[in-house]
């Protein structure tokens, strides 16, 4: 089976609501979809998210990245997904997430073709529901517990508090809240590296009895990081300092309890499963994080992943739930706060190119 064609579609997902973040307001994900065509007639999607600030890679970069490295892949083995990916990424400096792309709709190929969903060929189905680590924060405490509340009304268990907005008084003040609403539910943080490490120490501090489950990348630079999780009661999550695999490896033996994997930031399906593997062998927690807005095609990678993964305790976050345009008729729903596991060959879910059409980038 060879690849014939590798085209691209720069799309921008409008979201229900606008997210904040402790340096940014996103109300639109400016990505861009792959599709990758074979001889035989079976047809693969992958989606590259933009996210600049973690992964360098604009919208415009995304694409010329997946448009350069598919001219390497016309007429080659479509099902030879893990040789493509080393030889990707042996052809260029970066470009993670363009190369994730193309690895996701490798492997929705290889589904089809091999008539099994996804899980099925990364190492088989562990878990067949996954709990919706759901996203808030505004920097005020009441606004903030009133989206809890109705979220856990919902079903939802899983939280992450993005931190960094407000004052961090009153975002301990929302955790604490929080966590007294609902002894039951996972309650996390992110800071998205909003502090420096001693504004970071002091919230640690303000927060160590509460119960957080893990406070995500409280700071930048890696050392420091590690410093604070030494002195820390709370878990420490990296994502920015967690930019590759081997910075992954890197933080195995430290006091750091966990990483957060990413399609984006280690090249896509295969990457993201040698990144469990890696934080399995040197112990560190799993956290599998979709980029705030992505469409069903990185939603349904994300889940593939999540359910062939040994653990997840720091919890999964498909983020295609957050839009209000998707590109799938049907796209993987929220039921009584988890995912269901697609079980149809490929990714399960089927990209309906009029929709494409409708949030094509103008």
């Amino acid at each position: 089976m060879r690849i014939t064609s590798v085209d691209t579609f720069p799309v921008s997902l409008p979201l229900a609501d606008p997210v904040q973040m402790s340096h940014v307001t996103i109300d639109c994900s400016h990505n861009v979809l792959v599709r990758i065509s074979t001889d035989e007639g079976v047809v693969g999607w992958g989606e590259g998210v933009e996210a600049f600030d973690l992964t360098g890679e604009n919208q415009g970069r995304i694409k010329a990245g997946i448009d350069g490295l598919g001219t390497r892949i016309i007429g080659m083995d479509a099902l030879a997904r893990t040789g493509i990916w080393y030889g990707l990424r042996r052809a260029v400096v970066g470009n993670a997430t363009a190369i994730g792309a193309i690895d996701i709709a490798l492997h929705d190929i290889a589904g089809k073709a091999q008539g099994v969903p996804v899980f099925q060929l990364v190492g088989g189905r562990t878990r067949e529901r996954i709990p919706a680590l759901v996203l808030l924060g505004s920097g005020d405490p009441d606004a903030d517990l009133e989206t809890f509340r109705a979220r856990y009304e919902r079903g939802f268990r899983w939280f992450k508090l993005k931190l960094g907005i407000g004052s961090a008084a009153a975002e301990a003040q929302t955790l604490e809240r929080m966590c007294d609403a609902a002894p039951d539910a996972v309650i996390s943080g992110d800071a998205n590296a909003a502090w420096s490490e001693q504004e970071s120490a002091r919230f640690l501090d303000s927060v160590a009895a509460l119960g957080v489950r893990f406070i995500e990348q409280p700071t930048r630079e890696r050392a420091a990081l590690i410093r604070l999780a030494e002195r820390s009661r709370v878990a420490l999550c990296a994502d920015e300092s967690a930019d590759s695999l081997a910075a992954v490896l890197d933080f195995g033996g430290t006091a750091v309890g966990g990483v957060s994997l990413k399609l984006i930031k280690h090249g896509g399906i295969t990457g993201v499963m040698r990144g469990a593997a890696l934080c399995d062998q040197v112990g560190l927690h799993v956290n599998l994080a979709g980029k705030i807005a992505e469409s069903s095609i990185s939603a349904a990678a994300n889940l593939h992943c999540a359910a062939a993964m040994s653990a997840i305790e720091y919890g999964c976050s498909p983020a295609n739930h957050v839009l209000a345009k998707d590109v799938c008729a049907r796209p993987p729903e929220i039921i009584d706060g988890a995912y269901a596991v697609p079980e149809t060959p490929g990714l399960g879910i089927d990209v309906d190119e009029d929709l494409v059409e409708e949030v094509a980038s103008r």
